[in-house]
């Protein structure tokens, strides 16, 4: 098992690799406004996060993940196409899978280009692919797009696509 350290330096080398690809470097606040987030994701994410109240701020989140931050950054002011990069800790209670961690860093490269989506999906995926290449991984995606897209391009009936 890596060192904290170890997993911070690896951050920052992955990070850089994004920068070098033109990325801009994203920092954003380890806590969350809750109310957002709760908008987005739904009370689901009460289970997941772990929730604290601030008699200014009300409720905030730990950081759960880096989108909503990100998402919001870029929507205030990003000119399109756009690229960005982080790197940072995240906090998700594991309440079903003790040797799941609750507290891991996160590394992320973000494409936002509205003129050709499908090639901005495809530039994350080639350069993330890239970066880990070698570390014995799996690749894993939660973006429906994504899996939508790849039904589309099957060969087979439309009846089976559905």
């Amino acid at each position: 098992m890596p060192t904290r350290g170890e997993v911070l330096a690896r951050a920052a080398e992955l990070r850089a690799e994004f920068v070098a690809a033109g990325a801009a470097v994203v920092e954003t606040p380890i806590l969350q406004p809750a109310e957002l987030l709760l908008d987005l994701y739904g009370e689901d994410i009460r289970a997941r996060a772990y929730v604290t109240s601030d008699a200014l701020r009300g409720e905030q989140m730990l950081r759960p993940d880096f989108t909503v931050p990100v998402v919001q950054m870029h929507m205030a002011g990003g000119a399109e196409p756009a690229r960005y990069t982080y790197a940072g800790e995240v906090f998700r209670r594991q309440e079903h899978d003790p040797d799941r961690a609750n507290e891991y860093v996160q590394v992320g490269y973000e494409v936002f280009d509205r003129a050709d989506p499908a090639a901005a999906d495809a530039e994350v995926f080639a350069r993330i692919a890239a970066a880990l290449a070698g570390l014995h991984l799996r690749a894993a995606t939660g973006d429906i797009g994504i899996l939508m897209a790849a039904v589309r391009g099957l060969r087979t009936t439309e009846r089976r696509k559905a």
